[in-house]
């Protein structure tokens, strides 16, 4: 009713409808591919897939976490770690 009053077609509504079905079917028909970005070689490589179907993740290696967590080695021994030990006699 709105439409007609304001002299629009009043298709142009079904219109916009089948327009959002065929988006989103798009959508639903796209793959994402997953790179981890170490250069320019990636940019080349995901530059193949600009026109296709394929959509592109990049992903990088040096996180934060990463950086800031340390990797310590676990002792195999408890006598093997630095500190004062104290050794009991039984006389």
């Amino acid at each position: 009713m709105v439409l007609v009053n304001n002299k629009y077609d009043p298709f142009i509504l079904e219109e916009i409808k089948n327009k959002k079905k065929c988006q989103k079917h798009d959508i639903e028909r796209t793959k994402w591919a997953k790179f981890t970005y170490i250069g320019r070689e990636t940019k080349f490589i995901t530059k193949i897939f600009k026109n296709s179907n394929i959509r592109i993740a990049l992903s990088a290696n040096n996180t934060v976490g990463k950086l800031l967590t340390t990797k310590q080695e676990q002792v195999k021994s408890k006598y093997d770690k630095s500190g004062v030990y104290q050794l009991k006699c039984p006389t």
